[in-house]
């Protein structure tokens, strides 16, 4: 037994957010043509105190977290009636935010200070 999806189905819950990313990757790759990277002979980057550091990956993770959960609401909620899937990304997504990326970014920072 197959299941198959209705037009009105696919219409509401794979092309917004199909439409949404195909557009933002769009938008920055016309970035990236008209911004290109700096030369890579510039010179490393100054100390950086930890107190900055620290300021930069809460206000990096938390809004990164708080984006993830408006298109979850907005994508998975609103448009495909899945109001179960906003638990799993608060959830998940803080497992993914403070337990896996927080601890990658201090311990990667540690180990670049170190060479420095």
């Amino acid at each position: 037994m197959t299941a198959h999806a209705e037009a009105s189905d696919i219409a509401r819950r794979i092309v917004p957010p199909l439409v949404t990313a195909f557009v933002l990757f769009c938008v920055i790759l016309r970035y990236a043509v008209r911004h290109p990277a700096p030369a890579r002979d510039a010179p490393p980057p100054p100390d950086v105190p930890w107190s900055a550091f620290w300021r930069y990956l809460a206000l990096t993770v938390l809004s990164g977290y708080a984006m993830l959960l408006a298109i979850v609401l907005v994508f998975h909620v609103a448009l495909a009636r899945d109001p179960g899937a906003f638990r799993s990304a608060v959830v998940g997504g803080g497992f993914l935010a403070f337990g896996v990326a927080v601890p990658m970014f201090v311990v990667s920072e540690a180990i670049e200070r170190r060479r420095r």
